[in-house]
């Protein structure tokens, strides 16, 4: 049977950028340092960009990869994306070269858009540059045409995240999945309201945060090309900012940098903080200093998304990610499926909400792209498992006990133990890799990685991360190397990654430099 429509609400990307051109043409839409469109003029320019897709003989469902800077080209290519039915894939630009060119061969891009100065394969034949003139000239000669046909339950974006294996999978999302969520929010602009993007914007989260919340709501999105502290809080300033997503560790610089002052955030009403475990004296302080707090919750790709968020206006919960979000129920099953108590812990499963005006609207992920086993395993019993494991209280809150079990979450970046383990493994001198995290004051969390060799064998902490620092992104790269001669197990086998988690945590925590310890 097939869910309800969103209430109220454009079933497509086309039909709400019609629908915001119609009723707030002049309104600015989409801002960065050089460019500024209003809502009628991003309509023209995303259905021209559509049918410029169409001339490089593009057809819907064929994948689009991006690998851009935040601004408005960026935002620009997704929204035309799903105007043509197109798939859109971010490429995290921090990503080395390897990481990228092995996701672009597994979506199977037939187009890659990037700058000339930047760009995971420059051997790839389709490769366009979208801020040159030739591609500019193109928009402007293709014909503007009607939109095509879309099925808003169709595959829409693909947005890679990695898993036990260390593997990347892509998490695959309909446009009905990407609307959802603004739609959800439950606030309308007049076209004067204003949303920062500083994170990433190859993120699908951050469109759909970004992008796709202020089309809903009829806001403008002012994309923000770096993520230093200086730049935010002057896009903020300058801007007149009032809606953010930012990360724990953009809130603890803010607080280390005392020129920052109050009158700089005092557009500022609606700071939002995910991506990594935020110390709770984050909050308070921050508050004190500025006038006003911040949010937190949870949230996962294969939502996509925010799941929950901490409620305003009511005394914080230490632990709590607030309750879910109005289009979503949230169950705690034991390892059967078999929903568990109030209090217990569980896995944390994510399904459409029961009663409201959201009743049966949400979907979750169609899957993971060419994964059929894992999307059994995620998609069981009419809910999305999670595999992250917490806990609700009386009144419906969650607390997450741990994040996908292994998951470091550094500076608002995943970290996936698995694949920086596959890397340093593949040294022929390296026995067995274990990485965990370690707290971290400012980042959240930092990798660090457990080595035992091979007997016999002599191979240091530099090499084994300038190994790592070849075929993985900065933020990956694990700040130390700990050897051991042993690794602690339980009685299947199985390394006690926990146990390697408490021997960090009662050890100072050094500085960001390779350690060649043994521990027995």
């Amino acid at each position: 049977m097939n869910p309800p429509p969103i209430p109220g609400d454009a079933q497509t990307i086309g039909e709400l950028l019609r629908a915001r051109a119609a009723t707030l043409p002049t309104a600015e839409a989409l801002v960065d340092a050089h460019v500024r469109l209003t809502f009628a003029e991003l309509d023209r320019l995303t259905r021209r960009w559509a049918a410029a897709f169409a001339a490089q003989g593009l057809l819907p469902g064929d994948r689009i990869a991006v690998s851009l800077q935040n601004g408005v080209t960026i935002a620009v290519s997704f929204l035309a994306a799903q105007r043509g039915g197109f798939v859109w894939v971010g490429i995290n630009r921090a990503y080395t070269v390897v990481e990228q060119r092995d996701l672009l061969a597994d979506c199977g891009a037939r187009l890659l858009l990037t700058n000339v100065h930047h760009g995971p394969d420059a051997s790839m034949p389709n490769r366009i540059d979208p801020e040159s003139s030739e591609w500019s000239d193109l928009v402007d000669a293709v014909p503007d045409v009607a939109d095509a046909v879309i099925d808003p339950a169709a595959p829409a974006a693909i947005a890679y995240t990695s898993g036990t294996t260390g593997t990347p999978k892509g998490v695959v999302h309909s446009q009905r999945n990407i609307l959802l969520p603004g739609a959800a929010a439950q606030w309308r602009g007049d076209g004067a309201g204003r949303i920062g993007m500083y994170l990433p914007m190859t993120s699908l989260n951050m469109q759909v945060l970004g992008t796709v919340y202020a089309l809903v709501n009829g806001e403008c999105l002012v994309c923000i090309p770096r993520s230093d502290v200086a730049t935010v809080v002057a896009a903020v300033r300058d801007e007149k900012i009032a809606r953010l997503s930012a990360s724990p560790t953009t809130v603890h610089d803010i607080l280390g940098d005392p020129s920052i002052s109050a009158s700089a955030l005092a557009t500022l009403t609606d700071l939002t903080l995910g991506g990594a475990p935020t110390n709770p004296a984050l909050e308070p302080r921050f508050r004190e200093r500025f006038g006003h707090g911040f949010l937190s919750g949870y949230g996962l790709t294969e939502a996509p998304a925010s799941v929950t968020r901490v409620r305003a206006g009511l005394p914080a919960r230490p632990g709590s990610s607030g309750p879910p979000l109005p289009q979503y129920v949230i169950d705690i099953v034991d390892d059967d499926g078999v929903a568990l108590p109030t209090g217990d812990v569980g896995e944390i499963c994510v399904r459409a909400a029961d009663t409201g005006v959201l009743a049966g609207v949400y979907t979750p992920m169609l899957g993971y792209w060419q994964r059929p086993e894992a999307t059994t395993a995620a998609l069981r019993d009419g809910r999305l498992h999670t595999g992250d494991f917490g806990w609700l209280d009386d009144d419906g809150e969650l607390y997450v006990v741990d994040r996908r079990v292994d998951l470091i979450v550094r500076g608002g970046s995943n970290v996936y133990p698995a694949e920086v383990e596959r890397v340093l493994e593949a040294d022929a001198r390296v026995a067995e890799c274990v990485v965990v995290g370690r707290a971290d004051d400012r980042l959240g969390q930092v990798p660090v990685a457990f080595v035992r060799t091979v007997s016999g064998a002599t191979v240091t902490a530099a090499e084994l991360l300038a190994l790592a620092a070849e075929s993985l992104a900065r933020f990956k790269v694990p700040v130390a190397v700990e050897f051991v001669t042993d690794l602690p197990r339980n009685q299947m086998g199985k390394v006690l990654r926990t146990e390697l988690r408490a021997r960090l945590a009662v050890r100072p925590s050094p500085a960001e430099t390779v350690t060649d310890t043994v521990v027995g």
